[in-house]
């Protein structure tokens, strides 16, 4: 016999009738309507199919039990394949979670939710057990150190490896890990490496490039030779020391910038339009050329900067460290953005934007307490700082602003505290930023101050006005830096290097006690290393370096012993990560 929709028809198994009953048959079934799953009735009602998939990663004696639909609990005990006891009709929906998750493991449901249109095989339900989270701890000289993951605290007191004693369950939340407390005697800024990280399964495994470094390294350009020397910085006495032999930049390299995680550094090289990219040893400075390096810029780059940002989501707490790098272009009145890979530092064009006349430097705000603004200073007949909000580079209110001369550098102070007005897009308290430029032309030196209008949603986010009192005359000015607090400035002028405090609330300068200080030779690029604790200056035609102590609390400098340091060729720009 065979069965109809609802009808039962008798067939006869002989002569001419056993012929035909393939064919019968067959319309019979398509009638129907059969397909996967159970067949609906005669009344009407839709097909049913079944929901299931499979199940990998649970250690034996444990289970997991899954729901569909909030409900029809199905505990599964071994990997493989299951189904739901319960069908869902067509065109319904289902949708596969977890209800209780195993002792000591994490189970993540994928491709768990859907239409039903024929029965369901492909929900993949992943388990996995804790993992642990450790790294590399390079340049550690100082005692003290504490990392924190979660509630875990750890002290770290050597180099090498490390691992957190307490494993981590895997989860749908994203984990970092932070410095707790900075190492002292002496004092060292060490920084994390990779710190972000979210481990879902199936995707879960120990992790191990959590890495700490805390070593610190200046970076030297050499112009006539077309090569970067590097140097490792003592903790202790601030002594640089050479890291071999000097490795090849392109053509006419004249300014460097590295990433605040110390993974990458970028030169720019004026001679070739373009940008060499090396990637940092941790342990010694040593540097590797990116793959792809050097990148194609404008014309003429002269100077670049790095800007990181944090993005994470509302939910979970993912986070991850985003990075971008700005290269001012001379010759062609541009500033280009370039993404930075977190993986292999290889540089992304994003963008490029106008700017004044001759664009020659740049200062980038890292963030409170400074603001997320942009300055590049034009010099080639314009004399004026061209200002853009970070991100979108939309130009600023009022963009350009007048800087009274051909300025050569640019660095930020940090302004009083003050409270952001209600309905302002921060929170409370912010900071007055200031900017200083160092202007050389006409025959007469001074740097210029600017008070900058804080990010609080309006139209003058980031606008520059001119401080009273300023400019301040110097008999020559090259270079400016802030120390990393942004409580005092020092100038290269001649021979020598002018030491100032900061006034916070208005922005003035005053000399510090001792200043000038003569360095011996022509004065020039100028860096202060992450720590705060020593000021380096390059002597461009003696091919030398010369470093001082720098004490934080009262701004002086001390020249360190050794003092200067031979670079073997110009010594041109100098960068300190």
């Amino acid at each position: 016999m065979l069965r109809t929709c609802g009808l039962v028809i008798a067939v006869p198994l002989s002569g001419i009738t056993r012929a035909i009953i393939p064919a019968f048959a067959l319309v019979v079934i398509t009638a129907c309507g059969g397909g996967d799953g159970t067949p609906g009735g005669g009344d009407g009602t839709p097909p049913t199919y079944s929901i299931g998939g499979t199940l990998s990663g649970i250690d034996p004696g444990q289970s997991v039990i899954l729901k569909d639909n909030g409900g029809d609990d199905l505990t599964v005990s071994a990997n493989g394949a299951f189904t739901f006891a319960a069908k869902v009709s067509s065109g319904g929906s289902y949708a596969v979670t977890v209800g209780t998750q195993p002792q000591g493991m994490y189970c993540a449901v994928a491709g768990g939710s859907g239409t039903a249109s024929a029965d369901v095989s492909s929900v993949a339900v992943a388990c996995a057990g804790p993992y642990t989270v450790g790294g590399t701890v390079s340049g550690l000289v100082g005692q003290g150190l504490e990392l924190v993951l979660g509630p875990q605290h750890f002290g770290i007191s050597a180099n090498g490896n490390y691992m957190f004693p307490t494993a981590l369950y895997p989860g749908p939340s994203g984990n970092s890990v932070s410095i707790a407390q900075q190492p002292q005697s002496p004092a060292q800024r060490c920084i994390v490496q990779n710190p972000y990280f979210t481990s879902t399964p199936p995707n879960v495994s120990d992790i191990s490039d959590v890495n700490i470094v805390c070593g610190e390294f200046s970076f030297v350009a050499n112009s006539g030779a077309d090569s970067i020397s590097t140097f490792s910085i003592d903790a202790t006495s601030g002594a640089l020391f050479s890291v071999g032999p000097p490795v090849a930049a392109d053509r006419g390299p004249s300014a460097i910038a590295g990433t605040i995680d110390k993974k990458y550094l970028y030169v720019s090289n004026s001679r070739s339009n373009d940008v060499s990219a090396f990637a940092v040893d941790a342990s010694s400075g040593a540097l590797t050329t990116v793959p792809g390096s050097p990148f194609a810029a404008g014309t003429s780059p002269r100077a670049v900067a790095v800007f990181t940002s944090t993005a994470c989501t509302s939910r979970g707490g993912h986070c991850q460290l985003l990075e971008n790098l700005y290269v001012a272009n001379s010759g062609s009145d541009i500033v280009s953005a370039y993404q930075i890979d977190q993986s292999t530092g290889v540089l992304t064009p994003l963008a490029s934007y106008a700017t004044g006349t001759g664009p020659s430097a740049m200062a980038v705000g890292p963030g409170a307490p400074f603001t997320p603004f942009l300055y590049i200073a034009n010099t080639g007949g314009s004399n004026d700082i061209s200002a853009f909000l970070i991100g979108s580079l939309t130009p600023v209110a009022g963009s350009p602003f007048p800087s009274n001369g051909n300025v050569s550098s640019l660095a930020f102070g940090a302004g009083d505290a003050f409270l952001y007005p209600p309905g302002s897009s921060n929170g409370s308290p912010g900071y007055k930023g200031l900017l200083y430029a160092a202007n050389a032309s006409g025959g007469t030196a001074s740097i210029m101050g600017f008070s900058i209008h804080p990010y609080m949603g309006d139209a003058n986010d980031g606008a520059l006005t001119s401080l009273p009192g300023f400019p301040y005359d110097l008999p020559s000015c090259s270079y400016i830096v802030a120390d990393q607090t942004g409580a005092y400035l020092y100038a290269t002028a001649g021979t020598n290097v002018f030491g100032f405090s900061i006034d916070k609330q208005t922005g003035a300068l005053s000399p510090l006690p001792g200043s000038p200080i003569a360095v011996g030779a022509t004065a020039d690029s100028v860096s202060v290393d992450p720590a705060n604790q020593f000021l380096y200056v390059t002597n461009r035609s003696a091919g030398k370096v010369t470093g001082f102590k720098l004490n934080a609390a009262t701004g002086e400098l001390t020249t360190m012993p050794g003092s200067p340091f031979a670079v073997s060729q110009s010594a041109d720009f100098l960068a300190t990560l």
